[in-house]
């Protein structure tokens, strides 16, 4: 049990260092890392198209949406590996236009508070128009919060890190003090 408990608290150290270094490199190179998670989406999508491809033209025919979807994919991916920073741009005006629908169902809450008599309706729908022009900016000029996007998600995983070693280490602690608590107990039990 005690070798267990070991092996798990070394995988879950070694995860927890290795997202520290993740979201530093995401925080000091953002640039950089961006570039090089475009080049791993464009390998995944390149792989499994061509997979859905091969697959159709194995030796048990597959379906002919499995072809479509690999010809889209593999398309898709080698475009990305040509132009990986238009592929980010992509990705980041999908995310504008996720803040920018969100933002527009936001004011639309904002006017039901103003409806219902809510007194300070006004300050979640002041807050709600910065998000609209907040997801604008975004969909309009992508690589411009970029680079601050990769490097909040890198803060992000910094903290996550930094409380999974906090906690991996009260864990240990514990289970050290449980431990030696039970075997107190089995040495009482047996004399």
């Amino acid at each position: 049990m005690r070798e267990l408990f070991k092996d798990i608290k070394w995988s879950l150290i070694l995860a927890s260092l290795l997202y520290l270094f993740l979201g530093l490199a995401l925080l000091i190179w953002p640039h950089t890392s961006n570039l090089i998670l475009c080049y791993i989406v464009a390998a995944v999508l390149t792989g499994y198209g061509l997979f859905n491809i091969i697959a159709y033209f194995g030796r048990e025919r597959g379906s002919l949406v499995g072809l479509v979807i690999g010809v889209i994919c593999a398309g898709f991916g080698l475009y990305a590996l040509v132009q990986p920073t238009r592929v980010s741009d992509i990705i980041f005006i999908i995310l504008g236009v996720v803040i920018l629908v969100d933002g527009a169902v936001s004011l639309r809450r904002d006017f039901a508070l103003r409806t219902a008599g809510f007194d300070r309706w006004w300050v979640p729908f002041t807050l709600d128009v910065l998000i609209v022009i907040l997801g604008c900016v975004v969909v309009f000029n992508p690589s411009l919060f970029a680079e601050m996007l990769i490097q909040i998600i890198g803060v992000i995983l910094i903290y996550e890190s930094v409380s999974d070693l906090w906690s991996i280490h009260r864990l240990a602690k514990l289970t050290r003090a449980a431990v030696m608590e039970s075997e107190i107990i089995d040495l009482r039990d047996a004399e």
